[in-house]
């Protein structure tokens, strides 16, 4: 796959890793529960101290308790073997990794990306405030391709623009996603979206799980068989939220059948982008003091050339309009 084959994402804000430049935490190594905050380096305010308790499973508990039972679907964690994965490509490209096996323990991981609904549950019982709501706007994006149904009239129509555009919005936050005006409104079972890497790591220490690594989320979507895509090698068309898909916005975690992989893994292609916990240097020219995370799976901006090898590098502190995130367990 070469560099074409990639969705174009503006170089200023995101951009495809370069193999080159890579600098993981811990390749075959998953980040400690209990050491994850120090991990990356980030600060565990705002959050209740008995979030922060060893035991597990009894945090998960709790969170379950919070939970309706609609809510409780949507935070299922399945079982991934334990053996042998493979993971990037074999284009030889320098921006994706290169092909390669390797050996992961048992794990669990969301069946799904974290929704709106459960997020929401974590913010009411915590206070927690966002990085978007501290720095007070976020990144949203406006797909290329877009069909609209007047709620009144029933008329259709659509919209056609050259690219994609973007915005950098003052009040674009997790409970208004696109800025003032926009809702949750028909949203609890969509991806939350405009949440930093901190956000996530809190939120997963919250309920007693952590943030997924690369290796991780990736075997898990690609299962051991290494398929390019959740269903197998071969593009499937309504099997995912992708641009051509028109709908220029989320979509519910659930909706695409199609896209659930032979382990139960549902949504990894498109829809939102999702973070992990490795870390990556940045790209020549950019802050060098600045974190940046690998996130995985593409979004609704994507063209169907998305594959799930493929890897996006984000300022830790990024929070936009296709970009969430879900958890993994031991």
């Amino acid at each position: 796959m070469d560099d074409a084959d990639l969705e174009e994402i503006d170089e200023d804000e995101i951009e495809e890793v370069e193999d080159t430049a890579t600098e993981e935490i811990g390749e075959d190594e998953t980040i400690g529960k209990t050491s994850v905050f120090d991990q990356l380096g980030l600060p565990q305010d705002n959050l209740e101290q008995k979030s922060f308790q060893p035991d597990t499973n009894l945090l998960t508990e709790q969170f379950d308790g919070f939970l309706g039972s609609m809510e409780r679907y949507y935070n299922q964690y399945l079982l991934i073997p334990g053996g042998q994965y493979s993971i990037g490509s074999r284009s030889g490209s320098d921006i994706d990794l290169p092909e390669k096996v390797i050996s992961l323990p048992d794990f669990y991981i969301g069946k799904y990306p974290i929704t709106n609904a459960l997020f929401e549950v974590f913010v009411e019982r915590t206070g927690y405030q966002t990085t978007a709501e501290k720095s007070g706007y976020g990144w949203v994006y406006s797909g290329r391709f877009q069909k609209n149904i007047d709620s009144k009239t029933k008329t259709r129509s659509s919209e056609w623009k050259a690219s994609y555009t973007k915005e950098k919005i003052k009040g674009a936050f997790w409970y208004q996603p696109s800025g003032p005006g926009s809702t949750l409104h028909g949203k609890r079972n969509h991806p939350v979206v405009q949440v930093s890497v901190q956000d996530a790591v809190h939120f997963s220490a919250w309920i007693g799980k952590r943030l997924c690594t690369e290796f991780e989320w990736e075997a898990a979507a690609r299962t051991q068989i290494g398929y390019l895509y959740p269903w197998g090698n071969e593009w499937m068309e309504n099997a995912c939220n992708y641009e051509n898909s028109a709908i220029s916005d989320t979509t519910p975690v659930d909706k695409y059948s199609g896209g659930v992989n032979s382990l139960g893994v549902a949504d990894t292609l498109c829809n939102v982008l999702e973070w992990t916990s490795d870390q990556i240097k940045p790209a020549s020219g950019k802050i060098r003091e600045k974190r940046y995370h690998i996130a995985k799976g593409g979004s609704w901006i994507s063209t169907r050339n998305i594959r799930l090898s493929n890897r996006f590098r984000f300022e830790a502190d990024y929070t936009a309009n296709i970009l969430g995130f879900r958890c993994t367990a031991d």
